[in-house]
């Protein structure tokens, strides 16, 4: 992993093979101060994609119990190609929704990025601090962490 930080606190990742998306993400995170900002820009190549995505579509407009689990989790190994990263810092924690696609299957997923998402070839990935506001993610209705003020 290689970072550049502009002038105005910007920073540029750029992902070698091996390197796991978001574990490289957190740590230019950490390595560069970042409190609140947002993931602007992130494209690339994956071979392994570890995601979650919210299900339970059968119970909405209703959410379900606080005890049923509506995530569902993938993990799968093959050439992705990132069409899209982005997403919020909030007190310097990544959340960050991924698109990719499988072009010899033929097949599109998208979801929440996970741990143990590798590169395939390269990723490049803009990260931009936002001054003026400290955020934090704090659990409301069905315990669901949501963006507020610190």
């Amino acid at each position: 992993m290689r970072t550049f930080e502009g002038d105005t606190g910007e920073v540029v990742l750029q992902l070698e093979p091996g390197d796991k998306a978001l574990e490289s993400i957190e740590a230019a995170i950490d390595e560069h101060g970042i409190d609140t900002g947002y993931v602007a820009s992130g494209i690339g190549s994956l071979t392994q994609l570890h995601i979650h995505y919210v299900s339970g579509y059968d119970s909405f407009p209703d959410f379900p119990d606080e005890d049923e689990e509506i995530d569902e989790y993938v993990k799968e190994e093959a050439a992705w190609e990132v069409g899209s990263l982005q997403g919020a810092i909030a007190d310097g924690e990544p959340h960050l929704h991924i698109t990719a696609f499988d072009a010899e299957r033929e097949k599109m997923l998208a979801g929440h990025l996970e741990p143990d998402s590798i590169v395939h070839a390269l990723m490049e990935i803009v990260i931009q601090p936002i001054e003026g506001v400290e955020l934090t993610r704090r659990p409301e209705q069905m315990d669901i962490p949501m963006l507020q003020e610190r």
